[in-house]
């Protein structure tokens, strides 16, 4: 079973920490979206869609983040929280899942795009209009997570981190991103009204324990090289 995956890519991340921290026999193929690996000949010959993480298991081939991780939890023998047997708490799961993609990752992924990849980091065309629509939908989700998601529980879906806090987490660490940004607002800034998010965020790394930060290392040299261009460039005009 392998998995081809990018650091940079916030739902490989998840797949890449769910692999490790189970101790999942999963080879990591890493494949840089930057380069344009993922649009080759031959990746796309097995991967159509183009899209990062994908699962090959031997002729079968699965994409999407939260899909990869069902299946592995399915084929492998993993402590039963991150996906649940009961029917109930597994619906708390999907539901979970499924809320995250157009909330939390509609927010975050476009706003760190058009705030700092492609404007500070040159990776393509960028909008300061879509960045603050993608902020304004990102403080909407991130409430949500607040006071309802996190309103009685440590995790998203219980007592226990399961895939969707694995999922949403790794996008938000995205957003260390933002001090690179030459407008709006930092990660710290977001976070600072949301107490129940930042000790989720906490509760997350610690389950996950080492492999977290390892994981997440190109974050903290991407924010440097943007802080660093934008220190460089002169101020955007509001």
């Amino acid at each position: 079973m392998e998995v081809f995956v990018d650091y940079g890519s916030q739902p490989s991340r998840m797949v890449m920490l769910f692999c490790r921290v189970n101790k999942l026999p999963v080879k990591e193929h890493i494949v840089q979206i930057s380069r344009g690996q993922n649009r080759t000949k031959e990746q796309l010959a097995v991967n159509p869609l183009g899209k990062l993480p994908y699962l090959k298991h031997g002729d079968f081939v699965l994409p999407e983040s939260a899909a990869i991780c069902r299946y592995l939890a399915a084929t492998h023998q993993v402590p039963d929280h991150w996906y649940p047997a009961d029917p109930r708490q597994r619906a708390r799961v999907d539901a979970a899942l499924d809320w995250h993609h157009g909330n939390v990752r509609a927010g975050a992924a476009k706003l760190t795009w058009h705030r700092v990849i492609a404007p500070v980091l040159g990776a393509g065309q960028y909008s300061e209009t879509v960045a603050r629509e993608a902020e304004n939908t990102l403080k909407t989700a991130l409430k949500s997570l607040e006071t309802y998601w996190l309103a009685s529980t440590p995790f998203v879906a219980g007592q226990q981190i399961s895939l969707p806090d694995l999922l949403m987490a790794c996008e938000l660490q995205q957003l260390v991103l933002l001090d690179g940004a030459k407008q709006g607002a930092t990660m710290q800034q977001l976070m600072e009204p949301l107490p129940a998010v930042r000790a989720w965020m906490d509760c997350v790394a610690a389950a996950i324990g080492p492999q977290y930060a390892v994981v997440h290392q190109i974050l903290g040299k991407m924010r440097e090289r943007a802080v660093s261009l934008k220190q460089q460039q002169p101020a955007s005009k509001m």
